[in-house]
């Protein structure tokens, strides 16, 4: 469980202390992102014409990506992007409730309004999913294995795990990795910027711009 795609997802974006999750949209974004990327590294889902579909491989056994390919199923022929959006904040809740019951997430307070929020009970997870991410950058790319490769290029996708700053240092490096890491990236790139100008065209509505 803890070493699932999704799951090292959510470690990623972690606050790098140790502390909840930072940017809680964004981590929604990459965990769906993650989960789908870890079906499609199984065989679960392939491409078809811009179109996710499953390949009627064996369920995983794991909860979450199973439900993920029942949501696919109910809604296909569905675009990669729109599987990313739909459903992303309900795929964060379960991961978090499941990660809860493996005694991998505990209750504390935020430090802004002392809010109760989740946060990883073993800092040393969150240090290292951090620490895959530096070697999918800097290690020889043939080191490099596919789920690794794909969350360091869904990091950047999605600004959770990742800054923009250090995307752009490593743009390079991060086109190779994207090569291995399937369909959901441009997926979710295009799912962020979608999301970018939505929040801009309400800011400049609501400013009378």
């Amino acid at each position: 469980m803890s070493d699932s795609l999704p799951a090292r997802a959510y470690f990623l974006a972690c606050d790098p202390e140790g502390g909840p999750v930072s940017r809680r949209s964004n981590a929604a974004l990459l965990v769906r992102a993650a989960a789908v990327t870890d079906l499609v590294l199984r065989g679960n889902l392939r491409d078809q014409r811009g179109h996710a579909e499953p390949t009627g491989a064996a369920p995983t056994g794991d909860l979450l990506l199973d439900d993920l390919l029942a949501d696919v199923r109910a809604h296909r022929p569905g675009s990669w992007r729109a599987l990313l959006r739909r459903g992303k904040n309900d795929t964060l809740q379960s991961l978090e409730t499941q990660l809860s019951a493996a005694g991998l997430l505990e209750e504390g307070t935020s430090s802004v309004l002392h809010r109760k929020v989740l946060v990883p009970s073993d800092p040393t997870r969150v240090r290292d999913a951090h620490a895959r991410l530096d070697h999918a950058l800097t290690a020889p790319l043939s080191e490099v294995d596919a789920p690794t490769a794909a969350l360091a290029a869904l990091a950047a996708a999605s600004g959770a795990g990742m800054s923009r700053s250090d995307a752009r240092h490593h743009a390079d490096r991060l086109a190779e990795l994207e090569k291995l890491a399937g369909p959901a990236v441009p997926a979710l790139r295009k799912a962020v910027a979608g999301r970018r100008a939505a929040r801009i065209a309400a800011f400049s509505g609501g400013s009378g711009g």
